[in-house]
């Protein structure tokens, strides 16, 4: 950017040179008649224009390459950001809004260096050097032109001001049109299983539409201001005209000076144009710019705390409440739970009890509204996050898989991480046969989120991934469910040689989880309803005596 402004300064230097030049060459060769000297007029003008292009392609290079590197570095500090944040932060925003403000907004950002910044630091000290040069050759005519200059400034000001607010509602809609797009990516067979084209390609019509109309309402701010200033620089080279002419006439003034002015004036408005539009531009970029620190300023997770041993004893609910902060509504209320080191724990309970919310609180993935949680008697809040996620792992119906290798999917990007580690975790989840039957085996891509697999073969994946971690808590949220009969027997004996002396809390809706576990929990309306073995609750509590009844039809519906 130095270097940049240094090769600007001296454009802008070039500009007045040649603005400056023109009274000597008019007076002395012109009205002179000093004809000999008419030979190396055009010598110096191309060497002029080969020094002015030469010294403008060095500056308009670095500065757009500074305005490129201050992408890549936003867009690196946006992505970890992200990263960082707390779940709970993250899961209230659409993807869409997130993807534009780090790429579209990002991006735009660009336009204060390569554009804007670019243009002021040409553009503003050309109009100081051509304003002096006019000014030494004749004061009176240069501040009768210039007198106009603060009508230039206060328009522009002022519609800048309204091209700002719409530049930021225009990266609003850029948002909600990006959200629309990845919805429809990741939702392509709802819609079109229920019928759902005419509707949603009218929604995203009506929106898109809306963009547009924002987006002309800055173009027609944007070109009002090129506008006044073009009616402005009419009114000031008239001005010049008729009074410089008259001064001529009269003999008050040489033709060279004459001519010096004008050419002097006449240039200083192509500058002011420019930066006319560049004050535009850094308008519009400062409202994206708002956009885009009010992502960065969100405070990341709270990761420091104190060191997370090996759970020996117990993780422990106590009196633990939750609700969503904007729904207001109680999703868990007062939570008294034990779970004891190296048992299975299960959860059973109806649709929307809190099962998968008590799941989000151990890992720290959501923060109790009252109440603790603790790990060996320490409150997991003041834990080392880092650290006490890598004592759990987590597998959930919803397997997110990364668009990257069978192998780094299941290393989970822990290195080193040996192949035989790799494929007895496989093996251990049934997916080591699959795996081998595909053209590449462990080396194969998957595409996004997996989707050239099958659902059952996608959570044995995960299956793996879990396994290969080896943490002292497992957590197992309807891992299963995608499987048929077959693989889930597999791995249900493969999960009890993990599971063994190893801490397990599941969510099943599948008898054989819950027949084995040394606890059932039943959780109903964010209470726990009843707690106990199998055979206890059978007898004491009527809910999961009618849920185990549910399940058991279910399953004897499910057998070929």
């Amino acid at each position: 950017m130095i270097s940049a402004i240094i090769f600007g300064l001296v454009v802008s230097g070039l500009d007045g040179s040649i603005a400056w030049l023109i009274k000597p060459a008019m007076d002395h060769i012109f009205v002179g008649h000093h004809y000999k000297y008419i030979y190396y007029l055009p010598i110096g003008v191309i060497v002029l224009y080969v020094l002015r292009g030469g010294a403008d392609f060095a500056q308009s290079y670095l500065m757009r390459t500074a305005g490129f590197r201050m992408v890549r570095d936003l867009r690196n500090r946006f992505f970890q950001n992200l990263v960082n944040l707390p779940l709970s932060v993250v899961t209230k925003s659409s993807s869409g809004d997130m993807i534009s403000r780090q790429m579209n907004d990002v991006n735009i950002l660009n336009r204060i260096l390569s554009e804007s910044f670019r243009t002021f630091l040409v553009e503003a000290p050309k109009v100081v050097v051509l304003a002096c040069v006019a000014a030494y050759r004749r004061w009176d005519i240069a501040l009768l032109s210039f007198s106009l200059f603060p009508f230039i400034v206060f328009g522009t000001k002022r519609l800048s001001l309204f091209v700002r607010k719409r530049r930021k509602k225009v990266q609003q809609y850029m948002a909600i049109l990006t959200h629309r797009m990845n919805e429809i990516v990741m939702g392509l067979r709802v819609v079109k299983i229920f019928g759902m084209e005419d509707v949603k390609k009218a929604q995203f019509k009506r929106e898109n539409q809306l963009s547009y109309r924002q987006n002309a309402k800055v173009i027609m701010l944007k070109e009002a201001t090129q506008y006044l200033i073009g009616v402005l620089s009419g009114i000031s080279i008239a001005t010049i005209l008729g009074y410089g002419g008259i001064l001529v006439a009269k003999g008050k003034m040489t033709s060279g000076d004459f001519f010096s002015i004008l050419a002097a004036i006449t240039f200083t408005f192509n500058p002011l144009k420019k930066l006319g539009a560049a004050y535009n531009i850094f308008q519009e970029t400062l409202g994206v710019l708002e956009r885009v620190d009010q992502f960065l300023e969100i405070a990341p997770e709270q990761v420091e705390g104190r060191p997370v041993r090996t759970l020996k004893d117990k993780i422990e609910f106590k009196a633990v409440s939750f609700n969503y902060p904007d729904s207001g509504i109680e999703v868990l209320h007062d939570i008294y739970l034990e779970i004891p080191n190296g048992k299975l724990i299960a959860i059973v309970g109806p649709s929307g009890a809190g099962k998968s919310t008590i799941i989000d609180l151990i890992p720290r993935f959501l923060s109790p509204t009252s109440g603790k949680i603790l790990w060996d008697g320490d409150d997991i809040g003041k834990l080392n996050l880092v650290e006490l996620r890598k004592n759990i792992a987590i597998v959930s119906q919803d397997i997110i898989l990364f668009s990257d290798t069978i192998k780094e999917n299941i290393a989970a990007g822990r290195h080193p991480a040996t192949m035989d580690e790799i494929e007895r975790a496989a093996r251990l989840a049934d997916a080591h046969d699959f795996i081998m039957a595909l053209p590449d085996g462990y080396d194969s891509m998957l595409d996004e989120r997996g989707l050239n697999l099958s659902g059952g073969q996608r959570q044995r994946i995960a299956l793996a991934r879990a396994i290969f971690k080896n943490p002292p808590v497992l957590i197992l949220d309807e891992a299963t469910s995608a499987l048929d009969t077959t693989s889930e027997q597999a791995i249900q004996k493969a999960l009890a040689t993990v599971m063994k002396n190893r801490t397990t809390i599941v969510v099943a809706h599948r008898l054989s989880t819950i027949q084995n576990a040394d606890q059932i929990i039943v959780l109903d309306k964010g209470h726990i309803a009843a707690k106990g073995t199998h055979s206890e609750l059978l007898e004491k509590a009527p809910l999961y005596r009618e849920l185990y009844l549910n399940l058991t039809a279910s399953a004897a519906s499910a057998r070929p």
